[in-house]
């Protein structure tokens, strides 16, 4: 995959703005994308990158659709302009060309597959990451400060008691 980090959903990442208003910074949160990827039946990841390859699959068939039509109407007004004997000629150049955005369309769906594989280890080694990182990061407990300010306040009232006594 040639981009540093992989897609994720949008909700994932939080804002930063600087403070001049001049740039904004995207970055994912370690606990929104662990209990992203842990969400439903643990298949978040897949069905994320599934949504994404298959707009990509949708865009492709797009594709060849319109070129296949193009060549039927290129071969179609062809057909009108030329003689018989050239006709089987034309007939077997559109069905070669037919064959080559067939061949071309393969090759863009095998790339969309192998691109949706490296997308998906990416984002399983990030929710490593994240989990690794929340690990190491814990934040330190917080001790209940209340007892010790009340034992506190109770030595300043005693020390008052035994200097006004």
């Amino acid at each position: 995959m040639n981009t540093s980090e992989p897609e994720l959903p949008r909700y994932l990442y939080t804002e930063t703005g600087d403070p001049a208003g001049s740039a904004t910074r995207f970055t994912y949160a370690p606990d929104r994308l662990i209990a992203w990827s842990e969400g439903g039946r643990g298949d978040a990841i897949d069905n994320w990158c599934k949504q994404i390859y298959d707009k990509k699959i949708a865009a492709i068939n797009t594709w060849k659709d319109n070129r296949i039509l193009q060549l039927e109407d290129d071969w179609a007004s062809a057909e009108n302009d030329v003689e018989d004997e050239d006709e089987d000629e034309d007939e077997k150049r559109y069905h070669m060309a037919c064959e080559a955005v067939t061949r071309e369309a393969a090759k863009k769906r095998e790339l969309a597959r192998k691109q949706m594989v490296e997308h998906k280890a990416a984002i399983e080694l990030l929710v490593r990451q994240a989990r690794d990182f929340n690990a190491t990061h814990k934040p330190p407990l917080q001790e209940d400060h209340l007892v010790g300010y009340l034992i506190a306040i109770a030595a300043v009232v005693a020390i008052a008691y035994v200097l006004i006594s």
